[in-house]
């Protein structure tokens, strides 16, 4: 009888130890493919994406990349593991950057910074997009404003 007790407590150690290992192994799977398609996304991305990328978010890492196609060419758009999404246009310029951090101030046009530090001092930009002639800011405080493509302010949106 005690021998039967210690060969079940034996076998359901074993059990447990190998679905474990599986567990292990499927993590490890999963981990090294999110990898392989993060070197996939990377190795696809116009050389200006990348350099972007490498430039303005260096401690970043690509978790999404998409390429579409639409009447007016190519469109990439790129989430990064820190929150930001931006959107380029078919020759890789940023049109669109989303970042509840706040967007770097070296990606907003002087005369728009300059517009900020005048009347919204301190206030961060959520997000900047190019659309059409009008460039368009969103503040962390939850404040819009609209600019023409010259950086001359418009309206509060």
């Amino acid at each position: 009888m005690k021998l039967n007790k210690l060969s079940l407590a034996m076998l359901f150690v074993g059990t447990l130890l190998l679905q474990a290992t599986g567990k292990i192994d499927l993590k490890i799977n999963s981990e090294i493919s999110n990898l392989t398609n993060l070197s996939a996304f990377y190795q696809q991305m116009p050389a200006n994406v990348k350099s972007f990328l490498a430039k303005y978010y260096p401690k970043a890492t690509v978790i999404k990349y998409e390429a579409k196609t639409t009447l007016v060419g190519k469109k990439y758009e790129v989430k990064l593991n820190n929150g930001a999404e931006i959107d380029f246009d078919k020759n890789g310029n940023w049109e669109e950057i989303s970042d509840k951090k706040g967007v770097p101030n070296v990606l907003i046009p002087a005369k728009i910074k300059s517009y900020l530090n005048q009347h919204y001092k301190g206030a961060a930009v959520e997000s900047i997009d190019k659309d059409g002639n009008k460039i368009k800011i969103d503040l962390l405080n939850d404040i819009d404003l609209e600019f023409d493509k010259n950086g001359n302010f418009l309206r509060v949106d």
